[in-house]
């Protein structure tokens, strides 16, 4: 943890508390090792950041006093979330511990998690799925980060069903892209097109259908993303077995762009991690960062 993380409520007249049992009490006493009158980085989520003094600290409670930094003293102002919006097909657990983890250091607006046709239902219903789980996970990312803003999270049963539900929240002027690896579609008959086979690692493109006949628009390799960082990026990744292809016709109807990082299959926290990183830097958020 690089800063300690406060809900709002947890404050009374800026003085808080953490029982032994609290995983923030066991990290200050066992890995920071401070005691009575030490001082370190906390704040509130979603909120500002400041210091905390511990002001009485026992085997069994430690109470602190939080103070707002001075923005007139060189504090930092409340951070703004870059707005990525990520569409995520709803992952193995383990990957998805690893991926609110990043996603929360990294900086994104919102999470969207998805059931995809490809995916495995269960995880829906796994125990990570649950709100104070992926709650748990984000602030676990914020710390590490040393921020305080999480991201929202959102949840669809399917492409369609995320269309349905969050597709007037995209507007005209939001940039949409979904990772894909190139493949090739084995040629059928228009009438079975959703029985072809996808073989991946060939290089090939995406399909739509225009008109009564199937057609290829292009993809792109992602670095060619155009995004200057201050419109809403909507990037949509897959789980470990992709996109189906009546997911990439769905996407491609609503405008959606295809990227790739290359022939390389990646694990979707892998995926996940590489493109975001690869959007940021495009957009030069690093070096407005460092900046500051």
């Amino acid at each position: 943890m690089n800063i300690i993380l406060l809900r709002q409520e947890e404050l009374s007249d800026g003085n808080f508390s953490f029982a032994k049992t609290d995983e923030r009490f066991l990290h200050i006493k066992k890995v920071l090792k401070f005691g009575v009158g030490a001082v370190f980085k906390a704040g509130i989520i979603d909120g500002e950041k400041g210091t905390a003094e511990i002001t009485s600290f026992s085997d069994e409670l430690l109470t602190a006093r939080f103070t707002v930094a001075d923005k007139a003293g060189g504090g930092d102002d409340v951070s703004v979330l870059p707005p990525i919006r990520l569409i995520l097909g709803f992952p193995r657990p383990i990957q998805l511990r690893r991926i609110l983890r990043d996603v929360a250091g990294l900086g994104i607006e919102a999470l969207y998690l998805i059931g995809t046709e490809l995916g495995e239902k269960s995880y829906l219903k796994a125990d990570i799925a649950a709100e104070t789980e992926i709650e748990r996970l984000l602030i676990d990312g914020c710390s590490q980060a040393g921020d305080t803003h999480i991201p929202k999270v959102y949840r669809a049963y399917s492409v369609r069903h995320f269309f349905d539900r969050y597709g007037d929240d995209i507007r005209p002027d939001h940039l949409r892209a979904t990772l894909d690896v190139p493949f090739h579609i084995e040629q059928g008959s228009q009438s079975s097109i959703e029985q072809n086979r996808m073989k991946q690692g060939h290089i090939g493109q995406d399909c739509i259908e225009q008109d009564g006949a199937l057609c290829i628009p292009a993809m792109y390799p992602l670095p060619q993303l155009q995004w200057d960082g201050k419109q809403t990026l909507w990037l949509a990744v897959g789980n470990e077995r992709g996109w189906s292809l009546n997911e990439r016709l769905l996407f491609a109807k609503k405008q959606f762009t295809a990227y790739t990082m290359g022939r390389r299959i990646l694990r979707t926290e892998t995926a996940v991690t590489s493109a975001i990183a690869v959007c940021l830097a495009l957009s030069g958020a690093w070096e407005m960062r460092g900046a500051q």
